[in-house]
């Protein structure tokens, strides 16, 4: 499929100069402002660093749709969404905000896309092999659960050193390729999607470690987990319902695999031991990882690679058109396996116990460099 020139040549590399120049010139002013993410006994960074990330991103991708040749389909409602956001986040980074707070804009911004742009997952598909699932009257409240569970499962998956940047450019990576095989052209799409991964490639080159680069200089912050969980729901909808749609809603859930099998592992356990869904603790599978003696770097590379691999294997079941069924009962059969797995690994951690409870993780600190899910505890 031909996108335009300006795209491809000229305005997708503009964006990721434009993000790493916005996050240079931030750097210093957050630090002076206290605009940074200070070291904690939960954290492994010895030194405040700053949480510029998101806003730059949110920035670089507002500006680089506004300059598409072909813009998506109801763009201005997906730029207020992530705007609003951004700009929750970034309270929430410099002052804490309540969960109710939170979860309050984070449904504004939901309702903003299902009832101002009808991006709604109405659709499952033929999840049991018994005919499509409609969900009708149903589908914005559907919408609505979904796509906060989606932000939050990225908001809890930004505990290391890009690995939610990472896992948003892996994510991003294959709507691109969706859009590139489709039979018909979505160029609107395509070409926000190019934007989006140039923007958190931008972001990568300050937070992902590498051998030049011992820890990450910059945080995205609630600011970034949260629109970057909500930008991707936006397309991975989008993109699975209609007569246009390029994948099957299965397909979106395998692409996003890990946040959701990490996501609902966690809140299972933590329901079933009596405590908050969003209380904080260490059963993500990084913190198990990390106590299992895996470096950052090693931890953040093995969540990667298991992303592009589910991503892998639900794109190509897309292509071969296996039936939707079978790859909802497989997903199932994942999630099994994947709970049985890190229960496992769970077990194997050492018990600390606390004063007036048990809890089954290691105060000890981890060579963790960034953990934003503490920020959802009431």
């Amino acid at each position: 499929m031909n996108v335009s020139f300006v795209t491809l040549y000229w305005l997708v590399p503009a964006v990721f100069i434009l993000i790493a120049s916005l996050i240079a010139m931030l750097h210093r002013p957050a630090a002076a402002l206290g605009w940074v993410d200070h070291p904690s006994t939960r954290k492994h960074h010895r030194h405040p660093v700053p949480l510029v990330g998101g806003v730059a991103m949110c920035a670089a991708f507002c500006l680089g749709v506004l300059l598409l040749p072909v813009k998506p389909a109801d763009w201005p409602f997906l730029l207020t969404g992530m705007t609003l956001l951004t700009l929750v986040g970034l309270y929430d980074d410099l002052h804490s905000s309540r969960p109710t707070t939170r979860f309050l804009f984070q449904a504004i911004a939901v309702l903003l896309m299902a009832f101002g742009s009808h991006v709604v997952l109405g659709d499952l598909g033929d999840l049991f092999g018994l005919g499509q699932v409609r969900l009708g009257w149903a589908a914005a409240l559907f919408t609505l659960i979904g796509v906060i569970g989606v932000i939050n499962a990225f908001n809890m998956i930004d505990g290391l050193d890009g690995l939610a940047g990472g896992t948003g450019f892996v994510v991003t990576g294959w709507l691109i390729v969706l859009c590139l095989s489709a039979p018909a052209a979505n160029a609107g799409a395509l070409g926000a999607l190019l934007v989006l991964a140039a923007a958190i490639a931008g972001f990568l080159v300050y937070n992902l470690r590498h051998p030049w680069r011992v820890h990450a200089t910059v945080f995205m912050g609630d600011a970034g987990s949260t629109m970057l969980g909500f930008v991707l729901s936006w397309f991975l909808i989008h993109l699975s319902q209609g007569e246009q749609a390029l994948m099957a809603p299965i397909t979106a859930v395998w692409i996003m695999a890990l946040p959701l099998l990490d996501t609902v592992t966690v809140i299972i356990r933590r329901i079933g031991d009596g405590r908050s869904p969003f209380a904080a603790d260490r059963q993500h599978l990084h913190h198990l990882l990390l106590g299992r003696g895996f470096s950052d770097g090693r931890v953040t590379a093995i969540l990667l690679g298991m992303t592009a691999a589910t991503g892998g294997l639900g794109v190509l079941a897309d292509w071969l058109g296996m039936p939707e069924a079978l790859r909802f009962y497989a997903f199932v059969g994942v999630f099994l396996l994947y709970y049985r797995f890190t229960t496992g690994l769970l077990s194997r951690q050492p018990i600390t116990p606390r004063p007036g409870r048990e809890r089954r993780w290691s105060p000890e600190v981890t060579d963790e460099s960034e953990s934003t899910d503490h920020r959802l505890a009431p």
